[in-house]
């Protein structure tokens, strides 16, 4: 699994590619602490359209980091899922606590 912070400005776009697995929750893990040592955020948005499969554990990751950049007024989404992740997703209502489009 590879992860990209693309940063222009206030905004930082993270592309996950592939699962988010238990060595992928660490990578992710390890990417959203960088993120998160960035000044001056206020819209983030996941790529997550390559990801087929997601742990509790991935998912727990992205509500932290959401809880964080929602403590600094700034705000998440997602912009691009695959269909079962999205399927996944509208089950657990995350879709009710940040935007979730395809």
């Amino acid at each position: 699994m590879d992860i990209e912070l693309n940063r222009q400005g206030e905004d930082l776009r993270i592309v996950v590619d592939g699962n988010i697995d238990s060595e992928g929750g660490r990578k992710l893990g390890e990417a959203l602490q960088e993120a998160m040592g960035m000044e001056g955020l206020k819209r983030v948005v996941f790529d997550l359209s390559t990801v087929r499969t997601i742990t509790s554990s991935g998912i727990g990751k992205i509500m932290n980091f959401f809880k964080f950049i929602d403590g600094r007024s700034g705000s998440l989404s997602v912009e691009g899922i695959s269909e079962p992740l999205y399927k996944q997703f509208l089950e657990i209502h995350l879709d009710r606590i940040f935007p979730v489009r395809r």
